[in-house]
């Protein structure tokens, strides 16, 4: 894989990223989804690449990129983990409403 390549992939991870982080704020779960397979297909074409050698200011630049993508995936982690788990409680909630109502055979969610 040439240099410009690889370097072009990160940037675009990092890009996508940012979009990534503006979905989760937004709460656009669909965007979000589309997003991070488009990302996830850059990462698995870098993973398949042979090693590029870099020159000192490629290699920090690489390492910039890096960086970046971690910092924004932190960012989005700490947004949708809460979500997560609200959406955790109101399964887990309704799974106990479904066994409450089989149980007694009648509807107690009012």
């Amino acid at each position: 894989m040439h240099t410009n390549t690889t370097l072009n992939l990160y940037a675009d991870m990092v890009e996508i990223s940012s979009q990534m982080l503006a979905a989760t704020k937004a709460e656009d779960w669909e965007l979000l989804e589309s997003l991070e397979a488009h990302c996830a297909h850059r990462a698995q074409v870098l993973g398949t690449q042979e090693p590029v050698a870099l020159s000192d200011a490629e290699l920090d630049t690489k390492i910039d990129y890096i960086g970046k993508i971690l910092a924004t995936d932190r960012e989005i982690r700490r947004l949708v983990e809460p979500w997560m788990a609200r959406l955790s409680a109101l399964m887990h909630s309704g799974g106990n409403q479904q066994k409450l109502n089989s149980s007694y055979g009648r509807d107690f969610s009012h």
